[in-house]
């Protein structure tokens, strides 16, 4: 080989090498995503008005349903429903890796102060935040936990 060659076949060999590594770190991350620890995720936000209540700017984090890749989904305007005494309630299911991140934010109207939580298959809370005052947007992320 001709010493003209040598820095196109370098070139050339390292191409080849950082694509595979991406090709075995994506096939990594699906294979995870199929077959990982996952848990069922509620996130929940409550907010100090009747049901009806509008949420804004509505963001959950996670996957849809098992094995698609999680991302942050924006959702369109919420309402809330079900008002057991206290206010009102919106709810949404998530798949989340386990050691992921899971996060919700939301905005209530004007006038309303909201608090979000984040479940565990329904049950385990992991976060919880109250807005700061009346308007503000609530924000909750954890990182789940393993599996035991």
């Amino acid at each position: 080989m001709s010493e003209r060659n040598r820095p196109t076949v370098r070139l050339l060999a390292a191409a080849v090498v950082a694509g595979s590594v991406a090709v075995l770190a994506t096939g990594c991350s699906f294979v995870q995503q199929q077959t990982g620890d996952a848990w069922s995720v509620t996130y929940e936000v409550r907010v100090d008005q009747p049901s009806g209540a509008a949420l804004t700017d509505v963001r959950v984090e996670g996957a849809e349903r098992r094995g698609e890749a999680p991302a942050v989904h924006r959702l369109d305007a919420q309402e809330t429903g079900s008002s057991d005494g206290e206010g009102s309630r919106w709810e949404h299911d998530a798949i989340v890796l386990a050691e992921q991140r899971a996060s919700v934010r939301a905005t209530p109207g004007a006038g309303a102060t909201a608090t979000c939580r984040i479940l565990l298959d329904g049950k385990r809370e992991i976060a919880s935040e109250t807005s700061a005052r009346p308007g503000d947007a609530v924000r909750c992320s954890a990182d789940t936990p393993a599996f035991d």
